[in-house]
């Protein structure tokens, strides 16, 4: 199965044996790939951290040291996890249009080089497998149960809700699909933009160039 992660500067392609890259640096799309190895989840952390906007990191140095040094009188601090879990929310603008290039790739569907960027854009900027799923399940129990019990519990409620909402669309999809519906209403109007040429040339570039370092992993690899 393929995944993508987008962040601030690009958009990653993945699965698990090869990932591939492609992000704008100084105006100039540059790629990278590799076979998945020990040093694959550092640099993604570093990338997609990095790209964010300095006042996001800013504040996150601040959410962490109020987190482990602060003097939290009368807040509590499961609340920062509320606030990573609701990240999708807040996406910075070039983050949302990186991502929806990434849906727009997926929905496409098909081998795609750069000069189908036109074709590529007009694809839905909807993607059935995003993670946005996973926040919209986590969420919807969660502030359902935070009506009624503590915010732990709470927590708890929304995570149990991930597994419920993740059996239920491998076994019985239909059981949940108003809460696909309030997840691609959620990725058209808050998690994704529409993205421009460039977003679409590197989202595209970085796809071709997964596909690409896959077939060479099979062949090498005798699959």
């Amino acid at each position: 199965m393929i995944s993508g992660i987008s962040f601030g500067k690009g958009v990653i392609f993945h699965n698990k044996k090869v990932i591939a890259c492609a992000e704008i640096k100084k105006g100039v799309i540059h790629t990278w790939s590799e076979e998945i190895g020990v040093g694959t989840l550092p640099k993604i952390w570093w990338r997609v951290s990095m790209s964010l906007p300095w006042y996001y990191n800013l504040f996150h140095i601040f959410l962490v040291y109020m987190f482990f040094f602060a003097n939290l009188d009368g807040v509590n601090p499961l609340w920062f996890f509320v606030y990573l879990a609701g990240f999708h929310f807040v996406f910075p603008a070039q983050l949302k249009k990186f991502h929806g290039a990434e849906h727009k790739v997926f929905s496409y569907g098909r081998d795609v080089t750069a000069q189908d960027w036109e074709k590529v854009k007009r694809a839905s900027i909807v993607n059935r497998g995003c993670s946005t799923n996973v926040v919209t399940f986590f969420f919807v129990f969660f502030f359902i149960a935070l009506l009624f019990i503590s915010l732990f519990k709470a927590i708890i409620i929304g995570v149990i809700g991930i597994g419920v909402c993740n059996i239920a669309a491998k076994y019985e999809p239909r059981l949940i699909e108003p809460f696909f519906r309030l997840s691609a209403s959620l990725q058209r109007k808050v998690t994704t933009k529409e993205p421009d040429r460039s977003h679409l040339e590197t989202a595209i570039r970085s796809y071709a160039l997964f596909q690409y370092q896959w077939r060479i992993w099979q062949e090498e690899n005798g699959s």
